[in-house]
């Protein structure tokens, strides 16, 4: 007798089970948790990218307030040719061209050359605050934006946490339905087989043919809605690469009460710095009406052809430059005609200023309210959550009696099918009991402003 080595059987027999078992790690690995997809939304949702690009643009604002301390130096040169006839005066600014120069004899149609080159320069080192509080009001409106994009991101995550809570619900739901299907259609093959051997009458195997049909457009319906709630999810994820997996935390039953840490709510957060940015804006325009003081500096030159007594030699000596002149000094202004209208802006942003007080003492009233509800919301909903699972269970435990003793031929169907009604509304019963702690949750996080107290029990 021939004995062959049993080493290399059991060697491929082993080698095949590590490799089947591979298949729920890579399985594990294709899941995204809920944290992962809260990020992703983050990153890709169109919304809040517009929100950084408006808070970078704010940044800007900021920086460019800060450049005014910078002399301003402008340089110049022209070049024209134009008839000789000068005249000494003033024009207004506007239609008429600034000209200079001695008076001409007599008017005349012959055209020369002229050119002039200049650097003009003007800082502002002493402002009275007003450079200070442009600074500071382009701060707070930068703040301002901040506390937006906060907002904005907040709300996005509960928006976003609330839909894949609804998709969670209908795939398990769905799930649910297809288990029940699954019972059904054992049920169903159990009664043919009793028909056949005389136990059990055919009318038990047609109207499990009845419920089976029943049943499996129930799951049907189901499946559409785990589509639809699926969609809203990949909308606010900004992508679609999203297998359309849950989180296997939401299986979990919260046991502990979130601890309520002290944390600003970002709606509170964003309405007091639209007070600060209001007060930044008061303080800007009440001095506006203070003296602008100016240093100026200038350096040009001047080119022409004509001389001192009206008369030129060639028209184009004007391209070179003849005359060149050095100046220095300061300036300093008051808008003496304006605090009457500045009085009146002063006071409407005074009343913008008082206005978002109110605002604000008004959202605290609101979050002071929805505390209190979201509070009892969620202890009602734990409490539920925890007593769910032993009714499943004690559903589940009558459904197999009761089926044990119709396969004896103990009961008949009506009792059976009674049975698995019950388990069927338990485990749907479950599933929402669950659904609403989950939201009661993320409802008691919105009020506190801190999606960490949701996120802490998916770990």
């Amino acid at each position: 007798m021939i004995q062959t080595n049993p080493k290399p059987f059991l060697l491929r027999r082993l080698l095949l089970i590590a490799w089947l078992g591979t298949f729920p790690i890579l399985e594990g690995l294709a899941q995204v948790s809920l944290k992962e997809l809260l990020e992703i939304s983050l990153e890709h949702y169109p919304e809040l990218e517009a929100k950084r690009l408006e808070s970078e643009a704010a940044k800007s604002q900021v920086a460019y307030e800060r450049t005014d301390f910078v002399p301003k130096l402008n340089a110049s040169y022209q070049a024209n040719y134009a008839t000789s006839n000068n005249i000494t005066g003033m024009f207004l600014p506007g239609q008429v061209m600034p000209i200079s120069g001695p008076p001409s004899i007599e008017n005349t149609n012959d055209m020369v050359y002229g050119s002039a080159a200049a650097l003009l320069m003007h800082w502002s080192p002493i402002t009275f605050g007003k450079r200070s509080s442009r600074i500071q009001s382009a701060r707070e409106g930068q703040a301002l934006t901040d506390a937006n994009q906060e907002l904005t991101e907040f709300e996005h995550q509960i928006r976003f946490v609330q839909a894949y809570l609804e998709f969670w619900e209908a795939k398990s739901r769905q799930v649910a339905l297809e288990k029940d299907l699954e019972r059904y259609t054992f049920n169903l093959k159990l009664s043919r087989s009793l028909v056949l051997n005389g136990i059990r009458p055919g009318v038990d195997s047609a109207q499990y043919r009845t419920l089976r049909a029943k049943s499996s457009i129930a799951v049907l319906k189901a499946k559409n809605e785990t589509i639809s709630k699926a969609e809203r999810v990949k909308e606010l994820l900004g992508t679609e690469d999203w297998q359309q997996t849950t989180d296997p935390g939401l299986e979990e039953v919260i046991r502990v009460f979130p601890h309520q840490p002290s944390h600003l709510h970002p709606l509170l957060a964003r309405q007091q710095q639209n007070t600060a940015f209001a007060q930044a804006e008061k303080t800007r325009f009440s001095r506006d009406i203070l003296p602008d003081f100016l240093i100026w500096g200038t350096g040009f030159a001047r080119g022409s052809a004509i001389n001192f007594d009206g008369t030129f030699d060639r028209p184009e000596d004007g391209l070179s430059f003849s005359r060149y002149n050095y100046g220095l000094g300061f300036q300093i202004s008051f808008p003496l005609l304006q605090f009457a209208q500045n009085r009146h802006q002063v006071r409407k942003q005074a009343y913008k200023v008082a206005a978002s007080e109110a605002y604000e003492r008004q959202v605290e009233l609101a979050i002071d309210k929805e505390m209190a509800i979201a509070m009892a919301t969620l202890e009602n909903a734990m409490e539920a959550a925890q007593l769910s699972p032993d009714y499943v269970q004690d559903a589940d435990f009558v459904y197999q009696a009761l089926q044990a003793r119709y396969d004896a031929g103990l009961i008949n169907l009506s009792e059976l099918l009674q049975g698995q009604f019950d388990l069927a509304s338990a485990e749907a019963e479950d599933i929402q009991i669950r659904s609403e702690m989950w939201k009661a949750l993320l409802y008691y996080a919105a009020v506190n402003g801190n999606l960490e107290l949701f996120i802490q029990f998916l770990n």
